[in-house]
């Protein structure tokens, strides 16, 4: 799918506020309604409304895709049904008979790699099969000078806090050791994930529609909210947390588009995983 020509908002039959609703809702429709992560919507993890998601998006990219007039709006939707097929892998679950590890440290791991393993490939080829290079979706060096230093700070700082506060709480050094390599597997494997499928994906498709600043508030916005029912979270605490993540998203989408690349993001997010899934460390 070659890039479209940009077609001024105030000439097009949607303007730039009514597109803004619409690619929120389409998020809230893939990250919210059909995640597989919780159990509050009857769709959630429901195949039959995953498939329909992808079903739907690809078929309405493919038709505004064939009118000049429209063909401006297919990008966007086009990277909905690239974030829907994802979720929709995610919900079929190809490798989950692999999820065999028993011990908790490493269930923790191979749950995450295993979903890494399910919805990247779909992310990436699905792109590229739209005749995008990585660098749409900001899989790319970019600019090292911005975003080495940025991530790498974030990462060191949320490591030096984790590990003093699991040794605060009680955890020896050798089981902090022996645990290491798991929770970096953890963080590692969801950074990489979620930083294409929440930000990657969209951010350079929703730019020439709604600006940058409506691309960076619908991913974050989508972001946050599908954050807020996530199943280790009590209700009270996941609407705080939500919030939270919001914020987080708007500065990994401006860390993103700031280096042009996704990689000071990801060592940012897997910094702040770090701190997110400390209880889970302690608990365990």
């Amino acid at each position: 799918m070659n890039t479209p020509a940009y077609v001024p908002t105030e000439t097009r039959p949607v303007g730039r506020a009514a597109l803004f609703v619409l690619l929120l809702l389409g998020g809230q429709l893939i990250f919210v309604l059909g995640s597989p992560y919780f159990d509050v919507f009857p769709t959630n993890d429901n195949l039959l409304f995953s498939a329909a998601l992808v079903a739907t998006f690809g078929l309405l990219a493919l038709a505004l895709r064939q009118r000049p007039a429209l063909a401006h709006y297919a990008p966007p939707v086009y990277a909905l049904f690239v974030a829907a097929a994802a979720n929709l892998a995610l919900v079929i679950g190809p490798f989950n008979h692999y999820r065999t590890a028993t011990n908790p440290f490493h269930e923790l791991a191979q749950d995450k790699f295993v979903q890494f393993l399910t919805v990247t490939p779909v992310l990436v080829i699905l792109s590229w099969l739209a005749w995008r290079n990585l660098g749409w979706i900001y899989l790319q060096r970019g600019q090292p000078r911005r975003w080495l230093p940025f991530g790498l700070m974030s990462l060191a700082v949320c490591a030096v806090v984790m590990v003093a506060m699991l040794l605060l709480a009680g955890m020896s050094t050798g089981d902090l050791l022996a645990a290491a390599p798991w929770i970096l597997t953890f963080v590692t494997a969801n950074a990489i994930m979620e930083e294409l499928w929440f930000r990657g994906v969209f951010l350079r498709s929703y730019e020439a529609g709604i600006g940058w600043a409506g691309a960076m508030t619908v991913t974050a916005l989508a972001y946050g909210v599908s954050h807020m029912n996530a199943t280790y979270f009590e209700s009270a605490v996941g609407i705080m947390f939500g919030l939270g993540v919001i914020g987080l998203g708007l500065v990994m989408a401006w860390a993103m588009r700031w280096a042009n690349s996704l990689w000071g993001s990801v060592l940012f997010h897997m910094g702040m995983d770090m701190l997110i899934i400390l209880p889970i460390v302690e608990s365990l």
